[in-house]
């Protein structure tokens, strides 16, 4: 079963996590869930069938964006019918697959950091085996093509530290970073609280980039930031050497001339 790697966020409230796949072997049973979806009855030998977790609910998340079970539920029941496409350029020719199932595996004996079950979200996924996408399938099976990466958008995203969902209005924290609370040092992270859709899965050659300066993509609005609380976050915020600052900026620029260009080509394709 493939390991959740990293996840990006582009704008307009998309998350993106990644993950690898792995085969999946064609029963009976997996042939008729693969059957609602076509128009005639396909057999074992007619289709490639693969796998992949792609998020669970440990607050440990990487870039400490953990789902929680209720995003986790939601993403069960949309993720069904989706398609997988290759580098998030959703058209129609650029389809290879389709998700058919989705299964939640729960584990009661371990608690997350938010004292839920350990719950992972493994997808199927298959596709109709044909002359061209022989070259695909041999590179999957080959360890070539193992990248995923699934686009979803939050119906919030809480701060660990003030509260604040991020969907609405950012709050001045950094995900990752540690503050002094009341309750002593704690690390901020956003948890995703439910979901609203989940677009596709997506073969990437990359499945993450590290993005230090891109602390607020989810569609909130900036507030203005009173006095009060341009002090509270001088106190809470960790200084900055010259080089932390230059490393945001240039990660921030970068961050915004991918999303750009995203939103170029989903308007082309569209």
């Amino acid at each position: 079963m493939g390991k959740i790697e990293e996840e990006k966020v582009l704008d307009s409230g998309f998350v993106f996590k990644s993950a690898e796949v792995s085969i999946q072997d064609v029963t009976d049973d997996e042939l008729k869930k693969i059957n609602k979806h076509t128009m005639e009855a396909l057999k074992a030998e007619d289709v490639f069938v693969f796998k992949a977790v792609v998020g669970d609910n440990e607050l440990d998340d990487r870039n400490f964006e953990p789902f929680n079970a209720n995003a986790l539920k939601d993403l069960k029941a949309l993720y069904v019918g989706k398609p997988v496409v290759k580098d998030h350029r959703r058209s129609a020719d650029n389809q290879v697959a389709r998700i058919y199932d989705t299964e939640l595996i729960a584990d009661e004996s371990r608690q997350t950091g938010a004292g839920e079950p350990h719950t992972e979200l493994m997808v199927k996924c298959y596709m109709v085996k044909t002359s061209g996408n022989a070259d695909l399938i041999a590179e999957i099976k080959g360890g070539i093509k193992k990248e995923v990466s699934t686009g979803t958008v939050p119906k919030h995203a809480w701060c660990s530290i003030c509260g604040t969902d991020n969907v609405k209005t950012y709050c001045p924290h950094f995900r990752g970073r540690e503050y002094d609370t009341k309750n002593g040092k704690r690390t901020c992270y956003f948890t995703l609280d439910g979901v609203k859709d989940a677009y596709e899965l997506s073969l990437v050659a990359v499945p993450a980039q590290p993005r230090a300066g891109t602390r607020k993509n989810y569609g909130g609005i900036e507030p203005e930031t009173p006095p009060e609380a341009e002090e509270k976050l001088d106190t809470e915020t960790p200084a900055k050497t010259e080089k932390e600052v230059l490393a945001l900026k240039i990660n921030s620029v970068g961050a915004f001339l991918f999303a750009k260009n995203h939103k170029f080509e989903k308007e082309i394709n569209e």
